[in-house]
């Protein structure tokens, strides 16, 4: 039993450094002084029973599945691998599988995610969707995981477009954004003295983001109505020339939308998604939240960071009215006066201490914190600035 859990301790040690050559009959017998027929037998027995995974290439090699699974945080479904480059493939198509990244997924943005896979799968093209709430609730982001899912899933092809517009540059200028969306011909407009493209034509087959929609006046709206309807516009300035675009619409707003946005424009988008402000989610995906931007931060710094107990737990619980875009800039800050006091005073480790918080996350008086609060949080936060000690936030899409 011993010879047996001390071949199963070396492949997993192997498996965890990636030192997967080493793995096979031949190179475990030898560190093991043991015969070669003894260990490959035993490492046929543990592939059977599903403990290894086996990878067909010359010579054999052998890997510890529960090692590899929490590694990379994915999970193998097959027990024989034909080559390295499957298991390759395996590790990197999980570890960006769009929304799986997602912090909430699987918690409060559970029906969130389930509608962006529902509208961006939906045939022929998906189905026009508006995504609304507060600013800094991640609509961005969601958008371009719609993209990444489509990506993905091959419902896009490779090279398919994902084009951002911001409609508050057009909000009091109508004839621009029937320009820049639709294209112009030349002599439309004076100073057009060339025929040029416009985004719908070069999101054709992929995605247009309209961000801030509430923003693009009543005429832009509805220059828009045909295009979703029938999939078909005109450029600037032609009169007897229709073209076609098979695009997927994506719009997002922060406003009341009986407010801003014509009924009939709102008719023709029958996705409404709706993302949840940060007070609304639950405080473990806050803290996961927290300790992911704090990730980032260690590796943009290369610096190790403590976040003190008392100040973690003031994240937790201080109103964030700008949301998952707030809470990422305070954090910031919190970060930037840390390391100004590391390298002023030469602080081994950089420490997040209260006073470094910036003055709105206010004095809120610790022993107010919700019970659940303090039991997240009942010793300092340590995150490390190795790019691989801390998989799980490497792979996590936080960003507003």
């Amino acid at each position: 039993d011993n010879m047996e859990d001390n071949l199963r301790k070396l492949v997993k040690e192997n498996t965890i450094h990636e030192k997967y050559k080493l793995n096979n009959a031949s190179q475990l017998g030898t560190q093991l002084g043991l015969s070669r027929n003894w260990i490959s037998q035993y490492l046929n027995e543990y592939y059977n029973d599903g403990t290894f995974i086996k990878i067909n290439t010359r010579p054999v090699v052998f890997l510890d599945r529960e090692a590899l699974e929490e590694k990379y945080s994915i999970r193998v479904d097959k027990n024989l691998l034909t080559s390295f480059d499957e298991l390759r493939t395996i590790i990197q198509g999980q570890n960006t599988a769009d929304f799986e990244k997602l912090i909430g997924q699987k918690g409060s943005l559970r029906d969130v995610v389930d509608k962006c896979k529902a509208s961006i799968s939906y045939p022929p093209h998906g189905l026009p969707t508006l995504l609304y709430g507060p600013t800094g609730t991640g609509k961005s982001s969601i958008a371009a995981m719609m993209y990444e899912y489509g990506i993905n899933h091959k419902i896009l092809k490779d090279n398919a477009a994902f084009l951002h517009v911001n409609c508050s540059e057009y909000a009091n200028n109508p004839e621009l954004i029937t320009a820049n969306l639709f294209g112009y011909k030349k002599g439309a407009f004076t100073g057009a003295d060339h025929e040029k493209s416009g985004l719908v034509e070069k999101a054709d087959g992929g995605i247009l983001f309209l961000d801030e929609v509430h923003r693009l006046p009543s005429e832009g709206q509805e220059m828009l109505f045909y295009l979703i309807d029938k999939g078909m516009y005109r450029k600037l300035g032609e009169t007897d020339n229709t073209r076609t675009a098979r695009l997927l619409i994506i719009a997002a707003t922060t406003e009341d939308l009986d407010s801003y946005l014509l009924t009939t424009f709102r008719r023709r988008i029958p996705m409404l998604i709706d993302l949840p402000p940060l007070s609304e989610r639950p405080l473990l995906e806050r803290l996961m939240i927290i300790k992911a931007f704090l990730f980032q931060e260690a590796l943009r710094i290369q610096q190790n960071i403590i976040l003190e107990r008392d100040a973690l737990r003031l994240l937790l619980n201080y109103p964030c009215p700008g949301n998952i875009g707030q809470l990422r800039s305070d954090i910031q800050v919190a970060c930037a006066r840390s390391f100004l006091k590391h390298i002023t005073y030469g602080d081994e480790q950089l420490i997040i201490a209260l006073d470094d918080l910036p003055p709105h996350v206010g004095n809120l008086a610790l022993n107010t914190a919700s019970r659940e609060s303090r039991k997240l949080c009942e010793s300092d936060l340590f995150v490390s600035c190795q790019e691989n000690s801390w998989r799980i936030w490497d792979r996590i899409s936080i960003s507003s």
